[in-house]
């Protein structure tokens, strides 16, 4: 019964803030929490403690800026550059330094043994 009180009380809260049915969350420098707005969104925090979310993955570059996919569930990485780059799915950095993506949709994508990028459906070039 106890587990039942919190779990409706933590789902209260999360509708309060904003949160139900979202996809990332973070903290910004005020201590309030931020979320996107589609459950495949994500969020990263930019130098100036500012949250940014996105369709897809976010990734604050060497800058302090954040670069978003503008896929719904796609994905984001940096390259050995530091520049960052994004794609319809997941992405992942190479041992070469690319950035390769799934090619489908919020599709996965992962380093295999020899360092080489494998992905659902294939793997693209980040862009």
């Amino acid at each position: 019964m106890k587990n039942s009180f919190l779990l409706a009380m933590t789902f209260a809260a999360s509708l309060a803030a904003g949160c139900a049915y979202a996809g990332e969350c973070l903290t910004n420098a005020m201590g309030q929490v931020v979320c996107s707005n589609t459950a495949e969104g994500g969020a990263a925090i930019n130098r100036a403690g500012q949250v940014v979310t996105g369709d897809g993955d976010c990734i604050t570059n060497n800058l302090g800026k954040v670069v978003c996919s503008k896929a719904p569930g796609g994905g984001a990485a940096m390259n050995r550059m530091g520049k960052v780059l994004t794609g319809p799915g997941e992405c992942v950095t190479d041992y070469m330094g690319q950035v390769m993506c799934a090619s489908e949709p919020g599709g996965g994508a992962n380093i295999d043994t020899t360092g080489k990028a494998v992905c659902a459906g294939g793997c693209v070039p980040g862009r």
